[in-house]
């Protein structure tokens, strides 16, 4: 079987695209402004080089930011989905990593766009999500970088208070308005058998910090609000969501746990959700609802 660029070049890679010919065999009967585009990627497949071969569609999405919209295209077996995305749709941004494992999520009024990557790749998803915070929450990352700046860091876990720290020294985060710890929980009615259970197979709230910037509320958390058993938690998360897009910020109690409540942000039509302790989660609603003056 003959050889092709695509597929010498095939791993887990997202590679930039800057000429025609480097975009993927299946997306090019689209058309695409590749000269005035900001960034454009195309994110390969999850499958091993070892099962790839010449014939195959080796590419899932591909991604074109353009002055006004993003265009994205998604492989679907032979074919593939086109949709465009204006930033002035997109309510919030989330990243997620753990391990090898990554996946960037565009918050849209309609649905989400989830984009899912090996990490090795994480710096090009960080310039997109750069540049697509520049488009829709105004300003430039070059604001947030004169003066990086946090205060004391939260008593939380080593791996979120390095990522918090290690963000922290790029831009400036604003102040730190509240604080999850992490802490086993218990289900709501549980029997002392439940209880029992609970205490040899433990479920635990994990840690959540909040920030408010400028522009931007940014919460470093788990990507889950609840882990079970004692296996460690690798995974690391950051929700962005621009302060001029909030429209209602609410409280929920009646989890299926005692003394936790959901936070529930609402921007655009999107509510982002965060379950906390009550306390918390009262506080980061009423710092959030000053900083935006609901």
């Amino acid at each position: 079987m003959s050889t092709t660029a695509e597929y010498d070049a095939f791993g887990p890679w997202i590679y930039e695209v800057r000429r025609p010919d480097e975009v993927p065999r299946l997306f090019r009967s689209h058309p695409l402004d590749l000269a005035n585009a900001l960034l454009t990627v195309k994110v390969p497949r999850e499958i091993e080089r070892r099962v790839a071969n010449p014939s195959m569609d080796l590419y899932d999405n591909l991604l074109s930011l353009g002055p006004e919209s993003i265009t994205v295209l998604s492989r679907r077996g032979r074919e593939f989905d086109a949709r465009t995305v204006r930033y002035g749709q997109i309510q919030g941004i989330t990243e997620f990593v753990d391990l090898l494992d990554a996946r960037v999520t565009l918050h849209d009024d309609d649905s989400p766009v989830v984009v899912r990557y090996n990490a090795s790749s994480t710096d090009v998803m960080s310039q997109l999500v750069d540049l697509v915070r520049q488009k829709y929450a105004g300003g430039t990352r070059e604001q947030d970088r004169r003066q990086p700046r946090i205060g004391p860091l939260p008593d939380v876990e080593k791996a979120l208070q390095v990522y918090v720290r290690r963000i922290a020294a790029e831009e400036d985060l604003g102040r730190t308005v509240a604080v999850q710890k992490r802490h086993p929980v218990e289900q709501v009615g549980a029997s002392v058998v439940g209880r029992a259970m609970a205490r040899a197979w433990p479920t635990t709230l994990q840690d959540v910090v909040f920030t408010i910037g400028a522009r931007e509320l940014q919460v470093f958390h788990r990507g889950r609000a609840f882990s079970t058993g004692y296996r460690p938690v690798q995974s690391l998360a950051r929700t962005l969501l621009p302060l001029e897009r909030v429209r209602g910020v609410e409280v929920r109690t009646g989890t299926l746990h005692n003394d936790i409540s959901r936070l529930v942000i609402h921007v655009g039509k999107v509510g982002h959700e965060f379950e906390l302790d009550t306390p918390v989660a009262n506080k980061a609603a009423a710092e959030l609802a000053q900083a935006v003056r609901l």
